[in-house]
């Protein structure tokens, strides 16, 4: 069962998780954090979420403003939200690569896979399989399915060509 005091704590730490994500130097940290760090960070933060929207009913309130709050960092940053829709896999890829300063080498050791595999990937030579999809979300600070509507006419024209 949960108690308000442990939620305050959760939601605490993920806050803290977030800013240390977002800016280590916040902290006190002299110097940005390791991509594998980063990756577990998120990951870390993911679950705490996760378990802060199964806990109270307010959660899905709070899932709906971080919703808001990431559509209008993407505005914020030159993405309108229409536009992130239309936006290809690659592009898209690409975009929040360059809005986390992550490198093809950066997000390579983080997925475990080849620097060719990522640059195919933000080049659009290769489509994303679903587990890169969701390596890639946790990464990048995204979702799953924002990844994957942008993949889906990547895969598609992939499929007619089979």
């Amino acid at each position: 069962m949960s108690t308000p005091t442990r939620a305050t704590q959760v939601s605490g730490i993920y806050e803290t998780l977030g800013q240390l994500i977002e800016n280590p130097k916040s902290l006190g940290l002299r110097e940005q954090l390791p991509p594998r760090v980063l990756a577990v960070l998120i990951s870390t933060r993911e679950i705490l979420r996760e378990d802060l929207n199964g806990r109270t009913p307010i959660a899905g309130g709070e899932n709906d403003l971080a919703g808001e709050l990431s559509q209008d960092a993407d505005t914020q940053h030159g993405i309108p939200e229409e536009g992130q829709n239309g936006m290809s896999f690659n592009r898209l890829l690409r975009h929040r690569m360059e809005q986390r300063h992550l490198s093809d080498y950066d997000v390579a050791v983080s997925l475990g896979c080849t620097i060719q595999r990522v640059r195919d990937l933000t080049t659009g030579v290769r489509a994303p399989t679903a587990l890169h999809i969701a390596e890639l979300a946790l990464l990048l600070g995204v979702t799953q399915e924002s990844l994957a509507t942008a993949a889906k006419p990547k895969m598609d024209s992939l499929a007619a060509t089979v």
